[in-house]
């Protein structure tokens, strides 16, 4: 009887607790299998969108919204939002490209806030500045009005999400607060309660942690780099484990991912070793996952198999055109693709490789030149490939 139990509690215990990273914890746990030697240069990336359906959005340049460094893009209703890092701003535009309103608003003053921004989070309706020196983040509608402030109730994080605009989750990896550091804080703003989760000792939590969170289907997936296991997140349900990274070959040792960071990347350079996953995706079939910002790895949800390992994605479908999944060029939210090509590419590199002659999908050709034949010498701000996922 005593056999029986014991392996029964230890589950029990590291469901609730989900404190280590060794093969032997993460037995119950749905594998997804990165193989570098299954590594491929180039793969079609077809089998991901839908190839008779594509929206090519030349975005507008004007003073207004010169956009520096875009790190994300979103849809929402019937706006374009583009998170610039490099100025602090969120530049909002109608689906036709055409500019509409900007959240720029920094300063000391009242609905200002401070260049120390850590993100800026795109909600159904508002804008979502997240400030943690100051303790709150800050609300702004689409026309870029000042709304109202959140408390963070003392936790700290680098970026957030929220299910139903009343509970918060901030994602947070690095915080030596009395609140806890590499943890998920939830907090309710109208109860003003606060929880945090911590999925792994403090002490075993790895270095240069990088943390990402993907919504999907009324859920969350956070990975947090190193730590090689992604957490699901659900409304009105604590963090649990869900899928482990297991990656099989070219690894950066325990030893070092929990030792001194410096020592760590110097040595993953080197030896060109994988540190983890740095960025998640999901769709209705997939998840995709960067690996240490070098290749991605697609897994298939309903086979529970991996179907590709490669460092680029292109269309076959469409000539060959490349589909961004890895870097801040592309962003994947709700099955919806969006892409940016930056207007100097459209224009100089991919002008005579991707025209109505040379594209065989005569459907994208007739959009994609007429967005880039809106742009003009001298225009900054990128055009946007919008795809639906299959």
């Amino acid at each position: 009887m005593k056999k029986l139990i014991i392996p029964f509690i230890f589950t029990v215990l590291f469901f609730i607790c989900c404190n280590k990273n060794t093969d032997s914890d993460q037995v119950d746990l749905e594998r997804i299998v990165v193989d570098i030697k299954q590594l491929e240069y180039e793969t079609d990336g077809t089998f991901l969108v839908d190839t008779t359906s594509f929206e090519v959005v030349a975005l507008e340049t004007n003073p207004k919204c010169l956009i520096g460094e875009i790190a994300k893009v979103h849809l929402r209703r019937d706006k374009i939002i583009v998170y610039d890092e490099l100025t602090k701003s969120a530049f909002i535009f109608n689906r036709d490209g055409s500019y509409y309103s900007r959240v720029h608003a920094l300063g000391n003053g009242p609905g200002e806030y401070p260049p120390v921004v850590n993100d800026m989070v795109i909600m159904d309706r508002h804008v979502g500045v997240l400030i943690p020196v100051l303790n709150k983040i800050m609300l702004y509608n689409f026309e870029g009005e000042y709304e109202r402030d959140i408390s963070l109730h003392g936790t700290w994080g680098y970026t957030f999400f929220s299910f139903d605009n009343e509970k918060y989750y901030i994602v947070n990896n690095g915080s030596r607060s009395q609140k806890g550091c590499y943890r998920l804080f939830q907090f309710d703003i109208n109860k003003g309660k606060v929880k945090g989760f911590l999925p792994f000792e403090a002490d075993n939590s790895g270095w240069g942690l990088k943390n990402y969170y993907s919504l999907y289907d009324n859920k969350a997936l956070i990975i947090y780099s190193t730590i090689d296991t992604i957490f699901e997140v659900k409304p009105d349900e604590d963090i649990a484990p869900r899928y482990f990274v297991d990656i099989v070959h070219n690894k950066l040792p325990q030893r070092l991912v929990r030792g001194d960071g410096h020592t760590a990347l110097e040595v993953s350079i080197r030896e060109n070793l994988l540190t983890g996953v740095d960025k998640i995706m999901e769709t209705k079939k997939y998840i995709i996952l960067n690996i240490s910002n070098d290749f991605g790895v697609v897994y298939d949800k309903r086979d529970k198999k991996v179907v590709a390992t490669s460092e680029i994605f292109s269309l076959d479908g469409v000539g060959g055109f490349p589909i961004y999944l890895l870097s801040e060029q592309g962003t994947l939210e709700n099955d919806v693709l969006i892409n940016t090509v930056s207007s100097e590419i459209a224009l100089y590199v991919y002008k005579d490789a991707f025209n109505e002659n040379t594209l065989k999908n005569k459907h994208f050709a007739k959009k994609y030149t007429e967005a880039v034949s809106k742009l003009k010498d001298g225009d900054d701000n990128p055009i946007l490939i919008i795809y639906k996922t299959n």
